[in-house]
């Protein structure tokens, strides 16, 4: 009888050891969820930036090539306007010239 308390005292142990073991490694899985979901909201962060700056970006060359089609199209009309102008001093000029 002796011997079958001792082998009950001894399994028990046995169990309380495991299920401290079986608790600290829930712990850890706890902590390691934790860190997995501030990884993934991190990341999910990250994506929405990259998305952002990339339609800032498309938003902005889009802009870009429509001011550089405004520039073309005034350097054209002030090359007209020189044109114009300069004829216009000829003339003057021509006309001051006469008798």
């Amino acid at each position: 009888m002796l011997k079958f308390g001792l082998v009950l005292v001894l399994l028990s142990m046995a169990s309380l050891a495991q299920a401290k073991d079986v608790s600290a490694q829930q712990v850890g899985v706890e902590y390691a969820r934790g860190n997995l979901e501030k990884a993934e909201a991190e990341h999910k962060d990250n994506l929405q930036h990259v998305s952002d700056s990339e339609k800032r970006l498309a938003d902005a060359q889009n802009q870009l090539a429509l001011d550089r089609q405004k520039a073309v199209a005034s350097k054209k009309n002030l090359d007209e306007a020189r044109v114009k102008y300069t004829r216009a001093q000829e003339l003057l000029d021509k006309a001051w010239k006469q008798p």
